[in-house]
């Protein structure tokens, strides 16, 4: 099911529950694939847009969930540096990503949806959320997503926004990420 929950729909328990889901979903999937032999091993951190999507110029130029200019309404790249398909950054091998809630931070968004696709084509897409009520009318700016989006050591993460007009400049789209990988990667 892929469906948002307004975060003002949601007690703190649900927020710290949602958030240890994510968590758990990550590191669950880190072990599956050997990353670490235990828990332990491992560690879980915020994602940095351009330290862990933005390498060789794909993804996000900077620490800034920005979108570049979009030409028309439709699905678009929310990456700074480019459209999509040819800009979609690749994890690093020794990295899972985990994507559990998307804001709107523009004081008119244009964004009404986002599809998390995997491949450097986007070939088979893992979730799409839709959300125009709460971004185009400002009720929420803060969106949960009903189950995290998980993405393996060196997937294309080829994630589309939805845009419901041409955006002339940015638009900012900052994504809730956790990355999880073995410690000694970025924290010791």
């Amino acid at each position: 099911m892929s469906y948002t929950i307004p975060a003002a729909e949601l007690t703190s328990t649900d927020i710290k529950n949602f958030k240890a889901g994510a968590i758990e979903a990550g590191i669950n999937r880190a072990l599956a694939l050997g990353l670490a032999r235990v828990r332990e091993e491992l560690v879980v951190r915020a994602a940095l847009p351009h330290t862990d999507f933005g390498a060789a110029a794909m993804g996000w130029l900077t620490e800034n969930y920005i979108s570049g200019a979009i030409a028309a309404a439709g699905w678009g790249s929310p990456f700074d540096a480019g459209a999509v398909p040819a800009f979609v950054p690749q994890l690093a091998s020794t990295k899972v990503a985990v994507f559990y809630k998307v804001g709107i931070s523009d004081a008119a968004p244009q964004i009404a949806g986002i599809r998390f696709r995997v491949g450097a084509g986007g070939a088979s897409t893992k979730a799409v959320f839709f959300f125009q009520i709460e971004s185009t009318t400002r009720m929420e700016p803060v969106m949960y997503l009903s189950e995290p989006v998980v993405y393996d050591p060196q997937d294309f993460l080829y994630i589309e926004a939805y845009y419901v007009a041409a955006v002339a400049l940015a638009e900012r789209i900052p994504f809730g990420c956790y990355i999880v990988e073995k410690t000694g990667g970025t924290v010791s």
